[in-house]
């Protein structure tokens, strides 16, 4: 009972850690022009692996930006899942596991046809419903396990990625702001 008392506790610090420090990299950039902009109303989407997925079981981040912005009416969906890549979003119900155009290059060993079906909508799609603002990524980690050989490749599938998100308009008005979280040590 009591390892899985401390256990719990490590993992809620270890969480609180990771929130402390996104908030911070929202907080502090090196420039004032590529600081993201809250608005009010703004429509934040977190998307990425299990870094952001574990973030649902604790919700400090959402609250810490609650707290900073309380007049702001945020509206914030987490939609990270673990094994997430910025070109690779599997699902079940979806017939191929692209998140955009060209992503299955980067991923070769998956490049196949996962044999499901369903109807799910492909991640465009569900950031074009939740009509971001402004979007927070957080990939790196899975990635990290190719070691130095899978380095280019990442940078080319992260470039991808940037070029791709930054190219939409998923509020319908405007490309959103974009904010990249490095994987934790």
């Amino acid at each position: 009972m009591t390892i899985n008392i401390k256990k719990n506790i490590k993992v809620a610090l270890g969480t609180f850690g990771i929130v402390i420090f996104a908030f911070f990299a929202l907080q502090f950039t090196q420039s004032g022009s590529t600081a993201l902009k809250i608005k009010k109303g703004s429509h934040i989407i977190l998307i990425g692996n299990n870094l952001g997925s574990r973030m649902m079981n604790y919700a400090y981040f959402e609250t810490e930006l609650y707290l900073r912005y309380p007049d702001s009416m945020l509206y914030i969906r987490n939609m990270c899942d673990g094994g997430n890549t910025p070109g690779f979003r599997a699902h079940s119900a979806r017939p191929t596991p692209w998140a955009f155009p060209g992503a299955e290059k980067f991923q070769t060993e998956l490049a196949k046809s996962p044999d499901s079906e369903g109807f799910n909508e492909y991640p465009d799609q569900w950031i074009t419903r939740h009509k971001a603002d402004i979007i927070i990524a957080l990939f790196g980690y899975n990635e990290s396990f190719e070691g130095p050989k899978g380095l280019e490749n990442y940078k080319a599938e992260l470039d991808a990625f940037i070029k791709h998100t930054l190219s939409q308009k998923y509020n319908g008005k405007s490309a959103p702001q974009l904010a990249l979280v490095s994987p934790i040590a």
